[in-house]
């Protein structure tokens, strides 16, 4: 286990491995997996961002759409 305070991910590699290995058998796999909890909220703060960013971008997409009835 690596010390988090230094800047490195606390993650367990053997764990990370086993997990993988566990992936195989399940149904339906997983089609991205993030492993570790410090890369789970680091991916979730990104797609959030994403998701707001899009978000605002509504009005934008809804203009290039055919006008109601054509």
């Amino acid at each position: 286990m690596l010390d988090p305070a230094n800047g490195l991910a606390p993650g367990d590699p053997q764990r990370m491995a086993a997990r993988i290995i566990e992936s195989v058998d399940t149904e339906p796999a997983p089609l991205r997996m993030v492993l570790g909890s410090q890369a789970l909220d680091s991916t979730l703060g990104v797609l959030r961002k994403r998701i707001e960013d899009f978000e605002a971008q509504r009005d934008l997409a809804a203009s290039t759409d055919f006008p109601a009835g054509e």
